[in-house]
């Protein structure tokens, strides 16, 4: 199954599967930080991978990255981006900072963004595995701040599949200061989205 081809049902389980792992996220990185972070997916949309960069303004835009692959009985991979604005702001609420008061990362910060996104990833797909039954992983994470295109380009060759179709996971992180948008895209392979959705029993 192609991802351009799923029902409005198919989407509004893999945004269930989406808030079901912010949840879990959010409570990790309340705990690990000490103070409150909330996590929400205000939106799941399908975007054809060549239109994925303008989703944060267009191939040029500067984003930071952190890019992992799927392991176990699916495959695919996994990309969280914020563009720069809003990585060095979600790295000021990390950081209980004012916003604006981080301008570049060194990097401690580069691991702290990377964590980050790994607690968000390592949730999602604990959601997936727990809901659809399976074993699923993420790989190590590597960090990249680069240009939108620059970014997927090599996304999509470490993947080393045809990959037509991103589906995207809009993810809003917030505390009592501050909210900073991003973006979780999902990368499936499409026999693999394909058992998936049969293990959620919504082929």
């Amino acid at each position: 199954m192609r991802p351009e081809n799923l029902s409005e049902i198919q989407i509004d389980a893999l945004r269930e599967l989406g808030s079901v792992g912010a949840g879990h996220a959010a409570t990790a990185l309340s705990q690990l930080l000490d103070h409150m972070v909330d996590i929400t997916v205000p939106e799941v949309r399908l975007v054809p991978v060549s239109d994925v960069p303008m989703v944060f303004g267009g191939p040029e835009t500067l984003v930071g990255a952190v890019y992992c692959r799927m392991l176990g009985d699916i495959a695919g991979s996994m990309l969280f981006i914020a563009p720069q604005k809003a990585l060095l702001a979600l790295v000021d609420m990390l950081r209980s900072r004012e916003i604006g008061a981080t301008k570049t990362l060194n990097a401690e910060e580069e691991a702290l963004v990377t964590h980050c996104a790994s607690i968000l990833i390592s949730a999602y797909l604990a959601a997936i595995a727990r809901m659809a039954d399976i074993n699923l992983l993420p790989s190590v994470s590597a960090f990249a701040f680069d240009m939108m295109g620059a970014i997927l380009e090599v996304a999509s060759s470490e993947s080393g599949m045809k990959v037509d179709t991103a589906i995207v996971v809009l993810t809003s992180f917030s505390d009592e200061h501050a909210a900073v948008d991003a973006a979780l895209f999902y990368l499936p392979d499409p026999d693999s989205l394909e058992v998936l959705l049969g293990k959620l029993g919504i082929v």
